[in-house]
């Protein structure tokens, strides 16, 4: 079962990869720029920088999950939280939909550190919907500026709004089955009717555990508000570490160019609602070209802006996919020793 899985991972890099080096070479081509000429021209120390800059959010949501925890009174070592994060980014990077890092997280959490299950789902899920509102804060303070600077005209701005309206209504009804968790219950009851589901039982172990799921949230979001507040906060900090890796090589390689910190911060928000929708493997392929438009029109170069999103792109997802597999290795090597 575990090298199944293995090799369906190695499957999603695989095609994660490709597909990524598939749109670059596209983009090239229509643009009339070299790939390989802005391969060559990015700096090594550039990557290692920028993707430095991204790692503090690995330390950052460490201890985010440190402070939440430390309020259910669960002790746990602040390095074990940081593999968890660190493998959420991971396999939110080799995943379709970019899908698979809550639930492995909220795995990991259980089987090595020992939260239970109703409070792993409590906080992956809190803050999923931390992220995603704050993130559709700033893109609609954003907004205007943004769309304004794409010169692609009425279809990137109508692709966009179809974007953030999906995004919108999914996180609204991932938010109301989180507080009405009973309409899962008869989902569930409804499936039990089905030949296949019956007998299973599935509604009565379910409506045990959501009432300690509910526990748990009322206990996070009642009683603790203020640490859910200081969560947020932590939250969008992240998402500026997150920015400002991009944001990093797009100064590098327009050092001329007035190009605004909070724009690039903006459009980011604005685009991850939108690219995270294509089903490929850490959304390879929708990421590129959409951080090449939004780059191309803001900067007015679109060799330096494919040389920016090449270089953020191989900092934030290749070296994490490089950086996640090779502490898998160590960890799964240290699990067989002992």
């Amino acid at each position: 079962m575990k090298i199944k899985k293995l090799n369906k991972n190695i499957l999603y890099v695989f095609i994660a990869v490709l597909i990524s080096i598939g749109i670059f070479s596209i983009i090239s081509n229509v643009t009339n720029n070299s790939l390989i000429d802005i391969i060559k021209n990015i700096k090594l120390k550039h990557i290692f920088i920028s993707f430095s800059i991204f790692a503090c959010g690995y330390l950052v949501d460490a201890l985010r999950m440190k402070i939440i925890l430390s309020n259910f009174g669960i002790k746990t070592r602040f390095l074990d939280l940081a593999y968890n994060n660190i493998m959420g980014f991971f396999f939110t990077a080799v995943t379709p939909l970019a899908a698979g890092g809550q639930p492995y997280q909220i795995w990991h959490l259980n089987e090595s550190i020992g939260v239970d299950y109703e409070h792993g789902m409590n906080i992956m899920v809190s803050r999923f919907l931390e992220t995603m509102f704050t993130n559709f804060f700033v893109a609609i303070i954003s907004y205007n500026s943004i769309i304004s600077s794409l010169n692609e005209g009425n279809l990137s701005a109508k692709l966009i709004k179809i974007g953030l309206i999906t995004s919108l209504a999914v996180t609204i009804f991932i938010l109301i089955v989180f507080i009405k968790s009973k309409i899962v219950i008869k989902i569930v009851q409804f499936l039990e009717k089905i030949k296949f589901f019956k007998k299973k039982n599935w509604s009565l172990k379910l409506e045990v555990w959501i009432v300690e799921l509910k526990k748990s949230i009322k206990f996070l979001w009642n009683e603790k508000l203020y640490i859910m507040m200081l969560d947020i906060f932590l939250g969008f900090v992240l998402l500026i570490i997150q920015a400002y890796a991009l944001y990093y090589f797009v100064y590098v390689y327009n050092p001329d160019l007035s190009v605004s910190f909070w724009k690039v911060f903006g459009g980011m928000a604005l685009l991850n609602m939108v690219v995270f929708y294509i089903p490929t493997p850490g959304a390879s392929g929708s990421t590129e070209g959409a951080y090449h438009i939004f780059l191309s029109s803001l900067t007015g170069n679109s060799k330096a802006a494919l040389t920016a999103v090449f270089g953020w792109r191989f900092s934030s997802f290749y070296m994490q996919i490089i950086f996640g597999s090779l502490l898998l290795i160590i960890n799964n090597a240290l699990i067989k020793r002992r």
